[in-house]
C-alpha cells in the first residue's frame, strides 16, 4: 500500500496515538525507490472501506498491473474473481 496508515481508515488512531503519519509515508517512500524487479499485481477495490483505492495504485514501479474489482475490504479474500485473477497471473 502506498503511504502506509496515512490512507487507511486507522489514519486516526495513528494520529491519537502520536505517531507521525507523514514521516511514516516518507519511509515508505523511501523503501519503494528501488522498485522490485518482478511483475506485480495490484488488486484493488474502489469500495474498499478501510484502505483509500488511490493509495493502491503504484505509480513508482514499471511492472505493476492494476485489477480493480468490486468488493469491500474483507470480500478482497473472498471474492472468487480475486482468486481467479491471483491464478491466472501465478499461471504465468
Amino acid at each position: 500500500m502506498v503511504g502506509g496508515p496515512k490512507y487507511a481508515a486507522v489514519a486516526g488512531a495513528y494520529r491519537r496515538r502520536g505517531s507521525d503519519r507523514d514521516a511514516i509515508e516518507a519511509e515508505v517512500e523511501a523503501r519503494n525507490r528501488p522498485p522490485l524487479e518482478t511483475d506485480i499485481t495490484a488488486i484493488y477495490s474502489q469500495g474498499d472501506g478501510i484502505v483509500a483505492w488511490q493509495a493502491c495504485i503504484d505509480r513508482c514501479a514499471p511492472n505493476v498491473a492494476h485489477v480493480e474489482v468490486k468488493t469491500t475490504h474483507l470480500g478482497l479474500g473472498l471474492l472468487p474473481a480475486v482468486f481467479r485473477i491471483a491464478a491466472a497471473r501465478l499461471a504465468r
